[in-house]
């Protein structure tokens, strides 16, 4: 009789074995599954990333063209203002660097 409790535990161990070993191949299945999705992952981000960049330079380089070409109108525009007056040119400089001035000498 011992020896058919010895032989059922056996085959319990085995059923416990094997379905142990069915278990841990899923999960490490799961493991290299998630690894795939992981690295798909990364790349998506990173072409994601580098597609943002690169219109993100395109449109600061489109940002300082503007700029430039409204800084040139703007000096443009002031050189034809302070030769039309150049009197009150001088007035408003003469304004300017005195309010400058007290504003500094206060700190």
């Amino acid at each position: 009789m011992a020896q058919l409790d010895t032989t059922m535990r056996g085959k319990k161990n085995g059923y416990a074995r094997s379905a142990l070993k069915a278990r841990t191949t899923d999960v490490l299945d799961d493991f290299a599954e998630l690894r795939k999705d992981m690295t798909r992952l990364a790349d998506a981000a990173n072409k994601a990333a580098r597609y943002e960049v690169k219109h993100a330079g395109h449109r600061l380089e489109s940002l300082g063209k503007d700029l430039r070409t409204r800084a040139k109108d703007g000096a443009g525009f002031t050189v034809e203002r302070v030769r039309e007056h150049p009197g009150a040119a001088i007035g408003i400089s003469l304004g300017t660097g005195l309010l400058i001035g007290l504003l500094m000498s206060r700190r």
